[in-house]
């Protein structure tokens, strides 16, 4: 009975690191392209016609889905708020 306890507790910690670990790499892989769009001049996030762009918003959708997913703890919290910080930054300053 008591491994049984200890067998979901692991399981919910396996889930919540996986939440988190996916969250990072597609904010990694937005952050990446993100400092790529900054080498371009006149060429913003919100251009959709470019690949980059198109690739940082999914990168950003999937990294805000999985960040709200693993809400719970802090390292998804600090995830969410950098990456809506991050698209704010290249809203404003990235064109």
């Amino acid at each position: 009975m008591a491994g049984n306890i200890y067998e979901e507790e692991h399981f919910k910690k396996l889930i919540a690191f996986s939440y988190i670990m996916l969250a990072f790499l597609f904010s990694s892989i937005f952050l990446l392209i993100s400092i790529f769009i900054l080498f371009f001049p006149l060429t913003g996030i919100l251009d959709f016609p470019y690949f980059p762009s198109k690739v940082a918003i999914t990168s950003f959708i999937l990294s805000l889905i999985f960040s709200v997913l693993a809400i719970r703890k802090l390292f998804g919290k600090i995830l969410l708020v950098s990456n809506i910080c991050l698209l704010l930054f290249m809203i404003i300053y990235g064109p």
